[in-house]
């Protein structure tokens, strides 16, 4: 990667970069990991459970981009164990981090199935999820049915904006390459008051392209014409995005990536210091 070019298309990742989300997935899952504790296990939970420090944890791997899959493989560990104790079973962070790095290729559902067995369902996460987040409103307007919450509000509400400026701010075009579904996605864009993106140039796991692919920010740059992206995240899936794509610059927003040299507050903080932002 080139460090001294100039960005032509600013690529932003969504949570932790345009919205924070430090309140809303990190308890989606430490809810979920209770919810299958007791109605599936048939255990009865004697600790807190999964905490912001896992979720940290997870996400310096670059395969752990789906936070849906973390509530699972968590989920998985935890049940894989004999007691019945929830304090006995839960891996510390270190020691949750330990194991993820035994997901190599990339292929979170095998690591999972091979490491722990499937106790408990992958769909069945997902929608128990989905329900949590989303909140029976925005749920049912979506056409689902909840299954699993009574909730009218869901955790997205616990979201803010990470971001004080619009899109059409920029001095050049601007895209979007997240893990959240589309229905997600437009959460956010409401809340940070950028209903008006253009829907062409966002990426999602909807198009079957996740991070750490390089593919997402390929289509981008063919759309736009552009060859040297800038793109703002905050996990390692982002970080290696831009590598393996092999040109462009990335950028470290918040603290989840210790080790990268440079890494900023907000996206706003990254743009100014790159020129892009008056």
């Amino acid at each position: 990667m080139t460090g001294h070019t100039k960005a032509d298309i600013i690529v932003f990742d969504v949570d932790g970069v345009l919205v924070d989300a430090s309140r809303s997935y990190p308890r989606v899952i430490a809810r979920s990991l209770l919810w299958a504790w007791i109605r599936v296990l048939g255990r009865i939970p004697d600790c807190e459970g999964f905490t912001y420090e896992h979720f940290a944890a997870s996400k310096t791997h670059p395969a752990f981009n789906d936070d849906y899959d973390i509530a699972w493989a968590f989920i998985n560990c935890t049940a894989a164990s004999s007691s019945p104790s929830l304090a006995d079973s839960l891996p510390s962070p270190p020691e949750w981090r330990e194991k993820i790095e035994g997901c190599r290729d990339g292929d979170i559902e095998g690591w999972v199935r091979r490491s722990f067995g499937e106790r408990v369902p992958r769909a069945a996460v997902r929608k128990v999820c989905e329900e949590m987040y989303f909140g029976c409103d925005e749920y049912e307007a979506l056409g689902e049915t909840p299954l699993y919450t009574t909730r009218r509000g869901g955790l997205w509400e616990e979201e803010t904006s990470l971001v004080s400026f619009h899109w059409s701010d920029l001095p050049v075009v601007s895209a979007i390459y997240t893990g959240r579904p589309r229905s997600e996605l437009s959460l956010a864009l409401k809340l940070i008051g950028w209903t008006d993106f253009p829907g062409d140039l966002t990426i999602t796991p909807d198009d079957g392209i996740t991070k750490p692919s390089p593919l997402g920010l390929s289509v981008l740059c063919e759309k736009t014409g552009a060859s040297f992206p800038l793109f703002l995240g905050d996990a390692e899936s982002d970080r290696k995005t831009v590598s393996a794509f092999g040109r462009g610059n990335f950028a470290a927003i918040g603290d989840f990536l210790p080790d990268e040299a440079k890494r900023y507050k907000t996206p706003e903080e990254a743009l100014r210091d790159k020129g892009l932002l008056g």
